[in-house]
């Protein structure tokens, strides 16, 4: 018992030392440099529960002692005594064995998560949730959801490097809350009915991607079907006519972007994604929002069970297909777009004030 505990004790320690010199890792190389010292740590690299399972086996002796008396006496009260200890001692006993399972998994996945933001150059902004979802609200439709309060759950900042087109990139979270009240009706002991309100809260999730485009201006493609978007254009597809809402400043506009491939592409990346919105603003400035979670997603084979493997799939270049496909059909957009329009908006540029 006292070496299950020690054993137990150790492991902590190396996983906490773990934990932080991970949330201090520059690099993929860092990240390894930490899980392989965990090999030096031994075998089994798992939590010892023979300590939980010698309680459990000492709290079943009484109950043992309770049914055997049940028996004896037919004394109902001793039976379900005993099934309700041991109810409540199988879910303490599947609670302790699973513990350390769930600690080693969900390190594995912080791991995995932060190996993945490295191998695609991704880094998270700092910023304030509400005052940055108010600015981007004051540039993009998309972020004026939400009657009660509106939030950024966080940001991620890349660069895509693509065969014609180069440009930075947001990742977002978007976070928002609509308040309404319902009418409900109960009815009392005596029968009678009463209408009754109260104030619900519907919380919603987007997310998407912030882009300087430049190629073109003004213009809304909605499937979402926003109250204060209505179809001003149509396109010559009737099955992207059916799915989405064009909006757009002139119709010269909209013909310029919306030409054959990029009407297919947004097709087929409007089947991908759930509820999809594309929106360009009037200075130029990209928007894509969905409601995916799915871009960054833990797909690892192994964990810190077995620390060598993983430590290998760590260096190794993560795959994000998702992401990959949304960054390529952003580039599928610039590399269409940019013989359409005059001259581009500083496709190019950094991000500045435009987006803060």
């Amino acid at each position: 018992m006292i070496e299950s505990r020690d054993h137990n004790i150790r492991l902590k320690q190396a996983l906490a030392l773990l934990d932080k010199a991970a949330n201090r890792a520059q690099s993929d190389d860092d990240l390894v440099k930490s899980v392989k010292r965990l090999e030096a740590f031994g075998s089994p690299l798992q939590f010892d529960r023979r300590f939980v399972d010698g309680l459990a086996l000492l709290a079943a002796i009484p109950l043992a002692g309770a049914a055997a008396w049940f028996a004896y006496t037919r004394n109902q009260d001793y039976l379900i005594g005993a099934g309700a200890v041991l109810v409540i001692l199988l879910i303490v006993w599947l609670v302790g064995r699973s513990s350390g399972m769930r600690k080693l998994s969900a390190l594995s996945d912080q791991l995995h998560y932060k190996s993945s933001l490295f191998d695609y150059g991704l880094t998270a902004e700092s910023f304030d949730p509400k005052s940055e979802a108010q600015a981007l609200g004051a540039r993009f439709n998309a972020f004026r959801h939400g009657n009660y309060s509106r939030e950024m759950r966080s940001i991620l900042h890349g660069r895509y490097e693509g065969e014609e087109h180069s440009f930075e990139y947001r990742l977002y979270h978007f976070h928002y809350v609509d308040k309404r009240t319902e009418t409900y009706t109960t009815t009392d002991s005596k029968g009678r009915v009463q209408v009754r309100t109260r104030t619900v809260y519907d919380h919603h999730d987007r997310y998407g991607f912030l882009v300087p485009f430049g190629y073109a201006h003004g213009i809304t493609i909605s499937e979402t079907m926003l109250g204060f978007i209505s179809s001003t254009w149509k396109t010559a597809s009737t099955s992207f006519n059916r799915k989405f809402s064009v909006r757009a400043r002139s119709d010269i506009e909209a013909a310029k972007f919306l030409v054959p491939k990029v009407i297919l592409e947004i097709e087929k990346v409007g089947d991908a994604l759930t509820s999809m919105d594309l929106e360009i603003n009037d200075a130029g400035d990209l928007c894509l929002s969905f409601g995916d979670a799915n871009m960054i997603m833990i797909n690892r084979t192994h964990g810190l069970e077995t620390p060598g493997a993983f430590a290998e799939e760590l260096a190794a270049c993560a795959d994000q297909p998702n992401l990959t496909s949304a960054l390529q059909f952003l580039h599928t957009l610039m590399k269409y777009s940019d013989n359409n329009f005059d001259v581009p908006l500083q496709a190019e540029r950094k991000y500045g004030p435009w987006n803060r």
